[in-house]
């Protein structure tokens, strides 16, 4: 498996045993090698599956997969974003096509490779997300947590209608998030926490849950907290969040001109949450989303370091 991690350029430093962070660029070349070395079965849910090169040779490779046997499913988000690119897919053997509800968006931007390794995070398949934007993700070698993610994937393609409950208790340094138990963790370790919030998130609205959370960081500066957001720089969604952070006294910025922060990125204290789930109403109370805590020691310096590069060029 490390042979998968050096070909895609990943450093031996950045790597533990259980969890490679793959950020911006290194996603593709992952995610590519991740479809053409599995040997069973490939699960991918996505958002969007959209255009251009690196997305065709993406899809190009599932097909390849296919035809050499391997169980593939497919589990759309946005589905009138999906349907040109997922084309070729269509109709081929061994491989099963879904869309999501129209009651509840699926968010989710997962790889399950053999029911035992994960590629998870942010990005989606666009040429945006996978050629130019700020991305972060996980790949995880573990059997356990593959597989309760499989099975969270397979009750979403049951019914895509309702909220996943979770349905297995996780301990230790790598603890799956699903739909909202992403909020309640999230606040929850806000509320404890003594040392620092980091947030780098896409889209952050000040209504109802996305408050709450501000709250929270505001609350935390107060008690001594170190507290940093980072937000796209999409004056529409982030505009008043970023004002509403500064009149109180919690660093915020906008990434820099020209650069879509499309992370999702949390760090509190000693561990680090990241994936699909943005900080808007609708996203944290209604879609389905799967994001990853982790602990690793390792890991959280990695991504400490990942927020620090880009809020140090924010503005």
């Amino acid at each position: 498996m490390e042979n998968l991690f050096f070909s895609a350029g990943i450093s031996e430093k950045e790597i533990s045993h259980k969890i490679i962070p793959v950020v911006d660029r290194k996603y593709f070349p992952i995610a590519k090698e991740l479809i053409q070395t599995a040997k069973e079965s490939i699960y991918v849910s996505m958002y969007v599956v959209k255009g251009g090169k690196k997305v065709h040779d993406l899809i190009k490779q599932l097909r390849k997969a296919a035809n050499k046997g391997i169980k593939i499913r497919i589990l759309l988000g946005k589905e009138e974003d999906c349907q040109l690119a997922i084309s070729p897919l269509r109709d081929l053997k061994n491989i099963e096509i879904k869309s999501g509800s129209a009651i509840k968006t699926i968010h989710n931007k997962i790889i399950i490779a053999d029911k035992k390794i994960i590629l998870i995070g942010s990005t989606n398949w666009t040429e945006k997300s996978l050629g130019y934007a700020n991305e972060a993700n996980v790949i995880i070698n573990n059997k356990e947590i593959a597989e309760y993610f499989q099975k969270y994937l397979n009750y979403l393609w049951k019914d895509p209608s309702k909220d996943i409950s979770p349905f297995k208790n996780f301990e230790g340094e790598i603890i799956p998030l699903i739909d909202r138990q992403y909020f309640h963790t999230v606040k929850e370790m806000m509320e404890k926490s003594t040392e620092r919030i980091y947030v780098m998130v896409y889209g952050f609205g000040l209504s109802k849950a996305g408050n709450i959370l501000a709250d929270e960081i505001v609350k935390a500066r107060k008690r001594g907290v170190e507290t940093r957001v980072l937000l796209d720089n999409e004056p529409r969604i982030n505009s008043n969040t970023i004002q509403y952070f500064k009149k109180n006294y919690v660093e915020a910025r906008f990434n820099k001109e020209g650069v879509t922060t499309h992370s999702k990125v949390v760090i509190i204290d000693d561990a680090v949450i990241l994936g699909a789930t943005n900080w808007s109403c609708e996203i944290l109370q209604k879609w389905h989303n799967t994001d990853i805590l982790i602990k690793e020691k390792g890991i959280v310096e990695f991504f400490m370091n990942y927020f620090e590069e880009k809020f140090s060029s924010g503005r």
